[in-house]
């Protein structure tokens, strides 16, 4: 829910992972793992302050959910689809594309 949340506000601020990650301080490919569903890397509480700083936040209230979740382990069932270039064409590139979040 809060890999969500920051990908929602960093796309509202029009900025790229790597631009959040450079605002951030940490490797320039860090918020690109972490929006990554099949790699490993996550947030943790010293990065929500980061993230807060970065994104010009009043606290880090703002990234967490408003209600606590009903279960604290999900299964995501996603796929692997091509990104699209600005010309419209599909990029050797892909992206995860989420099908299903439930809960375990």
């Amino acid at each position: 829910m809060i890999i969500e949340r920051v990908k929602t506000l960093r796309s509202k601020k029009n900025l790229s992972k790597q631009e959040l990650s450079k605002k951030m301080g940490v490797a320039a490919g860090f918020v690109g793992k972490v929006e990554t569903i099949s790699l490993r890397d996550k947030y943790n509480i010293r990065h929500l302050y980061l993230i807060a700083k970065a994104l010009n936040l009043k606290s880090i209230h703002e990234l967490l959910p408003k209600k606590l979740p009903k279960n604290d382990l999900v299964k995501i069932t996603y796929i692997k689809v091509p990104k699209i270039n600005k010309d419209s064409t599909e990029s050797k590139q892909m992206e995860e594309k989420v099908i299903k979040i439930e809960p375990i």
